[in-house]
C-alpha cells in the first residue's frame, strides 16, 4: 500500500509542476497583453493556483499515508491502472507496479494521446 500511496504521490506532485509550467506561461502571455485584457487571464491564474495548491496538498497527504502504511497491506492496482487513458501516465504507472500490459486489465482502453481542439 505504501508503495501504491507513494507512486500516487509522485504523479500528484508531476501534476503540480505541470500547473507551475501553465502559471508561468500564462503570465509571461500576459505581459504581453494590453492592460485592458489582462484581467481576463487573472482569474485563470488564480483557478492554476488554487489547483497547484490543491495538488500539492493531495501529495503531501498520499506521502504521509504511503510513509506510514504497513509493507504488509497490498494495494490490487491492476484494474486501476489499466483505466488510466493518458498514454505517458498509464505507462509510468505500470512500470512502477511491474504491470507489463496495462490494458488486460481494462474494459474499454481509449488511446488517451492528446486531443488538440
Amino acid at each position: 500500500m505504501g508503495a501504491t500511496l507513494d507512486a500516487l504521490a509522485w504523479e500528484l506532485e508531476h501534476a503540480g509542476d505541470k500547473c507551475v509550467q501553465l502559471d508561468t506561461a500564462i503570465g509571461r502571455t500576459m505581459a504581453s497583453l494590453p492592460a485592458e485584457h489582462r484581467g481576463l487571464l487573472i482569474e485563470g491564474l488564480h483557478t492554476i493556483d488554487m489547483l497547484s495548491q490543491h495538488l500539492s496538498n493531495l501529495t503531501a497527504f498520499a506521502r504521509a499515508i504511503s510513509e506510514d502504511a504497513p509493507s504488509t497491506i497490498l494495494a490490487p492496482v491492476g484494474r486501476a491502472v489499466g483505466g488510466i487513458t493518458l498514454g505517458a501516465l498509464a505507462e509510468r504507472m505500470a512500470m512502477t507496479f511491474g504491470i507489463e500490459d496495462p490494458s488486460q486489465f481494462a474494459d474499454v482502453v481509449e488511446s488517451g494521446e492528446v486531443e488538440f481542439f
